[in-house]
C-alpha cells in the first residue's frame, strides 16, 4: 500500500467516525450524556442503516440531498468516465423514484434536471481546457459530497430509526428503539430525547409510526 493510499484510507475512516460522532450528538440535541449512552448502542454492523437512516429520515433534507447529488454524480461520471458512478447514479434515481412516490414532491427532479443542465452548460469550459465552475466541482467532487454528509450529520436531529409508540405499564410514550437486548429495551423518547431502559415485563405493545 502506498504512502498516498494509506492517507486516504485514513482520511475516509476519520471522516467515517466524525460522521457517527455529529450523527449522535445532533439526534441527542448536542446533550453530553446522552449522546455518550446512544454510543453504546452502536455495533460495527449499525454503520450502513445509520449513514441510509439518515439520508432518509427527514424529507426535507433527503429532497434537497437528491437535487444536488444525483446532477453532480451524472456530471462527475460523464466527465470521468469512471465505471463505478452509473452504478451510484442508478441507486440515487432509485432513490428518487421511491421519494417521489412517497411523497410526491414533482419539483425534486425538475430541479435535479435543471441543476443537471446548468451543470452541462458550464461544462463547456472544463472540455475547452478552461478553468471554471465545472473544473472547481469536478476536482473537488469528493470534498463536496463528504462536506455536505458531515453538514447533514451535524444538523439532521431526526434518528435514523422509525418513530414507535411504545405502551408501558405506566403509560405510553413515542420514542426511538435504539437498541433491544434480552429483558430490556434502550430507547430515547423522541418529545425531549431522555434516553431510557424499559423492561421487557413494562412493554405492552409496540408499532411503527409512518412519520419520523
Amino acid at each position: 500500500m502506498t504512502a498516498e493510499k494509506a492517507g486516504v484510507g485514513s482520511s475516509l475512516t476519520a471522516a467515517a467516525v466524525l460522521f457517527v460522532l455529529l450523527r449522535l450528538l445532533a439526534v441527542a440535541h448536542y446533550d453530553w450524556h446522552t449522546t455518550f449512552a446512544l454510543l453504546h448502542t452502536l455495533d460495527l454492523e449499525d454503520a450502513p442503516g445509520l449513514f441510509l437512516g439518515t439520508f432518509m429520515a427527514d424529507e426535507r433534507i433527503s429532497s434537497a440531498l437528491l437535487v444536488l447529488l444525483v446532477p453532480l454524480m451524472a456530471f462527475y461520471g460523464v466527465a470521468t468516465r469512471s465505471r463505478a458512478v452509473p452504478l451510484v447514479v442508478t441507486v440515487l434515481v432509485a432513490f428518487l423514484v421511491a421519494h417521489v412516490l412517497t411523497y410526491h414532491h414533482w419539483w425534486v427532479p425538475a430541479a435535479a434536471v435543471v441543476l443537471a443542465a446548468a451543470l452541462a452548460v458550464v461544462a463547456r469550459r472544463h472540455r475547452e481546457g478552461e478553468r471554471g465552475p465545472a473544473s472547481f466541482v469536478l476536482h473537488r467532487i469528493g470534498w463536496i459530497v463528504g462536506g455536505l454528509a458531515l453538514v447533514v450529520a451535524a444538523v439532521v436531529a431526526t434518528p435514523w430509526l422509525p418513530r414507535e409508540r411504545v405502551e408501558t405499564t405506566t403509560g405510553t410514550i413515542e420514542a426511538y428503539v435504539v437498541e433491544t437486548s434480552p429483558g430490556f429495551l434502550k430507547v430515547l423518547q423522541a418529545d425531549d430525547r431522555e434516553f431510557r431502559i424499559l423492561r421487557d415485563d413494562d412493554v405492552r405493545s409496540r408499532v411503527e409510526l409512518s412519520d419520523h
